[in-house]
Protein backbone atom coordinates (compact mmCIF):
# COMPACT_ATOMS: atom_id res chain seq x y z
CA UNK A 1 0.00 0.00 0.00
CA UNK A 2 2.68 2.28 -1.03
CA UNK A 3 2.46 5.22 -3.41
CA UNK A 4 4.20 3.03 -6.02
CA UNK A 5 5.49 0.18 -7.23
CA UNK A 6 2.18 -1.38 -7.00
CA UNK A 7 1.25 -4.82 -7.07
CA UNK A 8 1.49 -5.87 -10.52
CA UNK A 9 -1.96 -7.68 -12.38
CA UNK A 10 -2.18 -11.06 -12.12
CA UNK A 11 -2.47 -11.51 -16.05
CA UNK A 12 1.08 -9.05 -16.50
CA UNK A 13 2.84 -11.35 -13.95
CA UNK A 14 1.49 -14.18 -16.01
CA UNK A 15 2.61 -12.27 -19.35
CA UNK A 16 6.02 -12.66 -18.29
CA UNK A 17 6.02 -16.20 -18.59
CA UNK A 18 5.45 -15.65 -22.65
CA UNK A 19 8.60 -16.73 -24.58
CA UNK A 20 11.74 -13.58 -25.21
CA UNK A 21 10.74 -11.12 -28.23
CA UNK A 22 13.80 -9.95 -30.04
CA UNK A 23 13.84 -5.88 -29.82
CA UNK A 24 13.98 -5.72 -33.48
CA UNK A 25 12.34 -7.06 -36.39
CA UNK A 26 8.43 -6.58 -38.13
CA UNK A 27 7.05 -8.72 -35.53
CA UNK A 28 8.33 -6.63 -32.95
CA UNK A 29 7.84 -3.78 -34.87
CA UNK A 30 4.39 -4.00 -34.97
CA UNK A 31 3.40 -4.70 -31.45
CA UNK A 32 5.57 -1.98 -30.52
CA UNK A 33 3.50 0.72 -32.44
CA UNK A 34 0.58 -1.30 -31.47
CA UNK A 35 1.09 -0.71 -27.84
CA UNK A 36 2.63 2.84 -28.21
CA UNK A 37 -1.22 3.59 -29.64
CA UNK A 38 -3.14 2.22 -27.07
CA UNK A 39 -1.38 4.15 -24.85
CA UNK A 40 -2.43 7.21 -26.65
CA UNK A 41 -5.58 5.97 -25.87
CA UNK A 42 -4.58 6.97 -21.76
CA UNK A 43 -2.74 9.43 -22.49
CA UNK A 44 -5.62 10.99 -24.76
CA UNK A 45 -3.35 12.22 -27.40
CA UNK A 46 -2.29 11.71 -30.90
CA UNK A 47 1.22 12.38 -30.03
CA UNK A 48 3.75 10.22 -30.82
CA UNK A 49 4.69 8.06 -27.73
CA UNK A 50 7.57 6.55 -27.38
CA UNK A 51 8.36 3.78 -24.52
CA UNK A 52 12.00 4.27 -22.67
CA UNK A 53 13.73 1.23 -21.37
CA UNK A 54 14.73 3.56 -17.55
CA UNK A 55 12.86 4.56 -14.69
CA UNK A 56 10.05 7.03 -14.64
CA UNK A 57 12.62 10.25 -13.57
CA UNK A 58 15.24 9.44 -16.25
CA UNK A 59 12.13 10.02 -18.51
CA UNK A 60 11.54 13.55 -16.34
CA UNK A 61 15.25 14.12 -17.14
CA UNK A 62 14.71 13.72 -21.09
CA UNK A 63 12.18 16.63 -21.19
CA UNK A 64 15.24 18.55 -19.01
CA UNK A 65 17.85 17.50 -21.40
CA UNK A 66 16.18 18.43 -24.11
CA UNK A 67 14.16 21.60 -23.38
CA UNK A 68 16.49 23.49 -21.15
CA UNK A 69 19.50 24.56 -22.74
CA UNK A 70 22.44 25.53 -20.55
CA UNK A 71 22.17 29.48 -18.74
CA UNK A 72 18.25 29.00 -19.71
CA UNK A 73 15.44 29.85 -16.86
CA UNK A 74 12.85 26.86 -16.46
CA UNK A 75 10.02 27.23 -14.53
CA UNK A 76 9.10 24.62 -11.85
CA UNK A 77 5.63 23.83 -9.65
CA UNK A 78 7.10 23.11 -6.53
CA UNK A 79 5.05 21.95 -3.97
CA UNK A 80 6.74 18.80 -2.81
CA UNK A 81 9.83 16.60 -2.71
CA UNK A 82 9.70 15.41 -6.65
CA UNK A 83 8.96 18.93 -8.07
CA UNK A 84 12.21 19.53 -6.29
CA UNK A 85 14.05 16.50 -7.90
CA UNK A 86 12.83 18.20 -11.26
CA UNK A 87 14.44 21.85 -9.75
CA UNK A 88 18.07 19.73 -8.98
CA UNK A 89 18.04 18.32 -12.74
CA UNK A 90 17.97 21.39 -14.83
CA UNK A 91 20.43 22.70 -12.29
CA UNK A 92 22.73 19.64 -13.05
CA UNK A 93 21.81 20.22 -16.32
CA UNK A 94 23.37 23.81 -16.46
CA UNK A 95 19.95 25.52 -16.70
CA UNK A 96 18.58 28.21 -13.82
CA UNK A 97 15.29 26.92 -11.83
CA UNK A 98 12.74 29.24 -11.35
CA UNK A 99 10.31 27.78 -8.17
CA UNK A 100 6.71 28.68 -8.33
CA UNK A 101 6.19 27.45 -4.68
CA UNK A 102 3.11 26.76 -3.02
CA UNK A 103 1.86 29.00 -0.49
CA UNK A 104 1.89 25.95 1.86
CA UNK A 105 3.40 22.71 2.38
CA UNK A 106 0.08 21.32 2.04
CA UNK A 107 -1.43 23.28 -0.99
CA UNK A 108 -1.06 23.07 -4.33
CA UNK A 109 0.33 25.23 -6.79
CA UNK A 110 -2.06 27.45 -8.09
CA UNK A 111 -2.83 29.42 -11.46
CA UNK A 112 -3.06 32.64 -10.25
CA UNK A 113 0.91 32.19 -8.46
CA UNK A 114 2.06 30.46 -12.12
CA UNK A 115 0.54 33.88 -13.79
CA UNK A 116 2.30 36.34 -11.31
CA UNK A 117 5.72 34.01 -11.50
CA UNK A 118 5.69 33.83 -15.55
CA UNK A 119 4.28 37.65 -15.50
CA UNK A 120 7.14 38.55 -13.71
CA UNK A 121 10.29 36.92 -15.83
CA UNK A 122 11.98 38.25 -18.76
CA UNK A 123 10.86 36.84 -22.00
CA UNK A 124 9.30 33.82 -20.23
CA UNK A 125 7.91 32.57 -23.96
CA UNK A 126 9.88 29.24 -25.39
CA UNK A 127 11.16 28.28 -21.84
CA UNK A 128 9.72 25.69 -20.13
CA UNK A 129 7.40 25.02 -17.06
CA UNK A 130 7.48 21.43 -15.28
CA UNK A 131 4.60 20.60 -12.90
CA UNK A 132 3.94 17.26 -10.86
CA UNK A 133 0.61 16.75 -11.63
CA UNK A 134 0.02 14.00 -8.43
CA UNK A 135 2.57 15.19 -5.58
CA UNK A 136 2.60 11.85 -3.93
CA UNK A 137 5.17 12.98 -1.11
CA UNK A 138 2.31 15.33 0.14
CA UNK A 139 -0.96 13.41 -1.89
CA UNK A 140 -1.51 16.94 -3.53
CA UNK A 141 -3.50 17.11 -7.44
CA UNK A 142 -2.18 20.52 -8.82
CA UNK A 143 -4.36 22.56 -11.18
CA UNK A 144 -2.87 21.21 -14.36
CA UNK A 145 -5.02 22.22 -17.06
CA UNK A 146 -5.39 25.67 -15.47
CA UNK A 147 -1.85 26.23 -15.17
CA UNK A 148 -1.07 24.69 -18.58
CA UNK A 149 -3.53 27.17 -20.45
CA UNK A 150 -1.95 29.79 -18.50
CA UNK A 151 1.56 28.63 -20.05
CA UNK A 152 0.05 29.06 -23.33
CA UNK A 153 -1.49 32.22 -23.51
CA UNK A 154 2.39 33.12 -22.74
CA UNK A 155 4.29 30.61 -25.23
CA UNK A 156 5.64 28.76 -22.49
CA UNK A 157 5.89 25.25 -22.72
CA UNK A 158 4.65 22.65 -20.71
CA UNK A 159 5.70 19.20 -19.52
CA UNK A 160 3.73 16.66 -17.59
CA UNK A 161 4.88 14.75 -14.90
CA UNK A 162 1.57 12.12 -14.52
CA UNK A 163 3.73 9.21 -13.16
CA UNK A 164 1.75 9.00 -10.07
CA UNK A 165 -1.73 9.83 -12.24
CA UNK A 166 -1.08 8.15 -15.16
CA UNK A 167 -4.08 4.91 -15.35
CA UNK A 168 -5.66 6.08 -12.24
CA UNK A 169 -6.39 9.90 -12.34
CA UNK A 170 -7.78 11.62 -15.73
CA UNK A 171 -4.79 12.39 -18.21
CA UNK A 172 -5.67 14.69 -20.99
CA UNK A 173 -2.79 15.68 -22.90
CA UNK A 174 -4.34 17.15 -26.16
CA UNK A 175 -6.98 18.77 -24.41
CA UNK A 176 -4.34 20.54 -22.47
CA UNK A 177 -1.80 20.83 -24.70
CA UNK A 178 0.82 19.45 -22.61
CA UNK A 179 4.14 19.56 -25.02
CA UNK A 180 5.21 16.44 -23.27
CA UNK A 181 3.64 14.26 -20.79
CA UNK A 182 5.29 11.17 -18.74
CA UNK A 183 3.17 8.09 -17.58
CA UNK A 184 4.12 5.21 -15.89
CA UNK A 185 4.12 1.51 -15.82
CA UNK A 186 4.12 -0.04 -12.26
CA UNK A 187 1.67 2.83 -10.18
CA UNK A 188 -1.76 3.11 -11.14
CA UNK A 189 -1.10 0.80 -14.55
CA UNK A 190 -0.51 -2.27 -12.68
CA UNK A 191 2.20 -3.12 -14.94
CA UNK A 192 6.04 -3.80 -14.55
CA UNK A 193 9.13 -1.26 -13.50
CA UNK A 194 11.60 -0.52 -16.42
CA UNK A 195 9.18 0.58 -19.37
CA UNK A 196 7.96 4.00 -19.49
CA UNK A 197 5.44 5.60 -21.64
CA UNK A 198 5.88 9.96 -22.74
CA UNK A 199 4.11 11.58 -25.30
CA UNK A 200 5.93 14.27 -27.07
CA UNK A 201 4.33 17.02 -28.80
CA UNK A 202 5.78 18.94 -31.60
CA UNK A 203 6.41 21.63 -29.91
CA UNK A 204 8.91 19.78 -27.62
CA UNK A 205 10.31 18.01 -30.78
CA UNK A 206 10.89 21.47 -32.47
CA UNK A 207 12.39 22.77 -29.37
CA UNK A 208 14.90 19.49 -29.42
CA UNK A 209 15.58 20.11 -33.05
CA UNK A 210 16.92 23.83 -32.24
CA UNK A 211 19.14 22.66 -28.99
CA UNK A 212 20.64 19.62 -31.22
CA UNK A 213 24.09 21.31 -30.75
CA UNK A 214 23.18 22.17 -27.44
CA UNK A 215 22.16 18.59 -25.77
CA UNK A 216 24.87 16.44 -24.05
CA UNK A 217 23.42 13.28 -24.14
CA UNK A 218 22.86 10.68 -26.82
CA UNK A 219 20.52 8.09 -25.13
CA UNK A 220 18.08 10.81 -23.63
CA UNK A 221 18.39 13.01 -27.14
CA UNK A 222 14.92 13.15 -28.67
CA UNK A 223 16.93 14.01 -31.88
CA UNK A 224 17.91 10.70 -31.72
CA UNK A 225 14.70 9.11 -31.47
CA UNK A 226 13.50 10.75 -34.26
CA UNK A 227 16.26 9.61 -36.33
CA UNK A 228 15.73 5.86 -35.81
CA UNK A 229 11.75 6.68 -35.63
CA UNK A 230 12.47 7.93 -39.38
CA UNK A 231 14.88 5.68 -40.86
CA UNK A 232 14.44 2.45 -38.57
CA UNK A 233 10.82 2.25 -37.95
CA UNK A 234 9.94 -0.63 -39.77
CA UNK A 235 12.63 -2.50 -38.30
CA UNK A 236 13.93 -1.14 -35.29
CA UNK A 237 11.90 2.18 -33.56
CA UNK A 238 14.44 3.48 -30.50
CA UNK A 239 17.79 3.62 -30.62
CA UNK A 240 18.59 0.72 -28.08
CA UNK A 241 17.74 -2.93 -27.00
CA UNK A 242 14.52 -2.91 -25.02
CA UNK A 243 13.41 -4.83 -21.97
CA UNK A 244 10.60 -6.77 -24.53
CA UNK A 245 8.97 -9.03 -21.64
CA UNK A 246 8.27 -5.69 -19.84
CA UNK A 247 6.89 -3.78 -22.91
CA UNK A 248 4.55 -6.83 -23.05
CA UNK A 249 3.24 -6.70 -19.50
CA UNK A 250 3.09 -2.79 -19.91
CA UNK A 251 0.92 -3.63 -23.42
CA UNK A 252 -1.34 -6.09 -20.90
CA UNK A 253 -1.81 -3.79 -18.37
CA UNK A 254 -2.84 -1.33 -21.11
CA UNK A 255 -5.47 -3.79 -22.47
CA UNK A 256 -7.08 -4.11 -18.51
CA UNK A 257 -6.96 -0.35 -17.87
CA UNK A 258 -8.48 0.40 -21.46
CA UNK A 259 -11.38 -2.78 -21.10
CA UNK A 260 -12.29 -1.72 -17.22
CA UNK A 261 -12.93 1.62 -19.24
CA UNK A 262 -11.04 5.13 -18.47
CA UNK A 263 -13.89 6.63 -16.86
CA UNK A 264 -14.62 3.45 -14.91
CA UNK A 265 -11.13 3.20 -14.04
CA UNK A 266 -10.96 7.13 -12.47
CA UNK A 267 -14.19 6.49 -10.24
CA UNK A 268 -12.67 3.63 -9.02
CA UNK A 269 -9.83 5.34 -7.67
CA UNK A 270 -11.80 8.31 -6.80
CA UNK A 271 -14.45 6.76 -4.85
CA UNK A 272 -11.41 4.63 -2.34
CA UNK A 273 -9.22 7.66 -1.98
CA UNK A 274 -12.79 9.05 -0.48
CA UNK A 275 -13.63 5.81 1.42
CA UNK A 276 -9.84 5.95 2.80
CA UNK A 277 -9.73 9.56 3.87
CA UNK A 278 -13.13 9.05 5.43
CA UNK A 279 -11.76 6.15 7.49
CA UNK A 280 -8.84 8.26 8.43
CA UNK A 281 -10.72 10.66 9.92
CA UNK A 282 -13.34 8.17 11.90
CA UNK A 283 -10.05 7.27 13.04
CA UNK A 284 -9.00 10.55 14.74
CA UNK A 285 -6.37 11.34 12.29
CA UNK A 286 -5.98 14.52 10.46
CA UNK A 287 -5.49 14.89 6.87
CA UNK A 288 -2.09 16.62 5.59
CA UNK A 289 -3.36 18.00 2.26
CA UNK A 290 -6.09 21.18 1.64
CA UNK A 291 -8.93 19.26 1.04
CA UNK A 292 -9.52 21.29 -2.23
CA UNK A 293 -6.79 19.48 -4.11
CA UNK A 294 -6.99 15.60 -2.72
CA UNK A 295 -4.83 12.96 -4.66
CA UNK A 296 -7.54 10.35 -5.68
CA UNK A 297 -4.13 7.73 -5.49
CA UNK A 298 -2.48 8.62 -2.17
CA UNK A 299 -4.17 9.45 0.92
CA UNK A 300 -1.29 11.52 3.76
CA UNK A 301 -2.09 11.73 7.05
CA UNK A 302 -0.30 13.68 9.81
CA UNK A 303 1.21 12.27 13.11
CA UNK A 304 4.24 12.35 15.33
CA UNK A 305 7.42 11.19 15.05
CA UNK A 306 6.88 8.19 17.56
CA UNK A 307 3.54 7.18 16.45
CA UNK A 308 4.99 7.41 12.39
CA UNK A 309 7.90 4.93 13.28
CA UNK A 310 5.27 2.64 15.28
CA UNK A 311 2.36 2.34 12.89
CA UNK A 312 4.89 1.53 9.93
CA UNK A 313 6.63 -0.83 11.77
CA UNK A 314 3.88 -2.60 13.61
CA UNK A 315 1.91 -2.01 10.01
CA UNK A 316 4.69 -4.34 8.36
CA UNK A 317 5.78 -6.79 10.99
CA UNK A 318 2.38 -7.41 12.23
CA UNK A 319 0.36 -7.18 9.57
CA UNK A 320 2.44 -7.61 6.63
CA UNK A 321 1.39 -4.08 5.08
CA UNK A 322 3.76 -1.62 3.69
CA UNK A 323 3.06 1.99 3.64
CA UNK A 324 5.62 5.08 3.33
CA UNK A 325 6.91 8.06 5.38
CA UNK A 326 7.44 11.57 4.90
CA UNK A 327 10.32 12.83 2.67
CA UNK A 328 12.69 15.09 3.05
CA UNK A 329 11.01 17.99 5.43
CA UNK A 330 8.22 15.60 6.09
CA UNK A 331 9.90 12.72 7.48
CA UNK A 332 8.47 11.87 10.72
CA UNK A 333 5.50 13.88 10.17
CA UNK A 334 3.17 12.12 7.38
CA UNK A 335 2.48 9.13 6.47
CA UNK A 336 1.44 7.62 3.08
CA UNK A 337 -0.96 4.82 1.92
CA UNK A 338 -1.25 4.23 -1.79
CA UNK A 339 -4.25 3.38 -3.25
CA UNK A 340 -3.52 2.72 -7.37
CA UNK A 341 -4.11 0.24 -10.03
CA UNK A 342 -4.22 -3.17 -7.83
CA UNK A 343 -4.62 -2.07 -4.40
CA UNK A 344 -7.46 0.87 -5.56
CA UNK A 345 -9.76 -1.56 -3.99
CA UNK A 346 -12.18 -0.99 -1.10
CA UNK A 347 -11.10 -5.00 0.46
CA UNK A 348 -7.31 -3.47 0.55
CA UNK A 349 -8.18 -0.08 1.89
CA UNK A 350 -10.44 -1.86 4.48
CA UNK A 351 -7.99 -4.19 5.43
CA UNK A 352 -4.89 -1.87 5.79
CA UNK A 353 -7.28 0.85 7.70
CA UNK A 354 -8.49 -2.05 10.27
CA UNK A 355 -4.85 -2.90 11.05
CA UNK A 356 -4.10 0.82 11.52
CA UNK A 357 -7.15 1.13 14.25
CA UNK A 358 -5.98 -1.71 15.62
CA UNK A 359 -2.48 -0.38 16.02
CA UNK A 360 -4.03 3.14 17.30
CA UNK A 361 -6.15 0.94 20.08
CA UNK A 362 -3.02 -0.36 21.36
CA UNK A 363 -0.75 3.01 21.31
CA UNK A 364 -3.55 4.82 22.54
CA UNK A 365 -3.90 2.77 25.74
Amino acid sequence: MIPGPSEPEPEVLASLTLPIMPHYGAKWTAFYKETTSKLQKVFRTKNEVLILPVPGQLSVEMAVANLVTKGQEAFICSNGYFADMIKEMVRHWGGKPVSIRSKAANTAVTVDDVREALDSAKDPAGKPLFVVYNETSTGILNPVPEIFRACRERGVLSVLDAISAFGGIDVRVDEWQADFAIGYASKAMGGIFGANPVAVGQNAWDTAKKNREKISTYFLNLNVWREKLDHWGGWHPHPSSMPTSVIVGLSRATDLVLAEGLEKRYRRHRDVAKLTRDRLEELGLELFPDKRYFSNTVSVFKTDEESNREIRHQLLSRFDIMVSGGLGELEGKIIRIGHMGTSATFAKVDLTLEAIGAILKDLRK
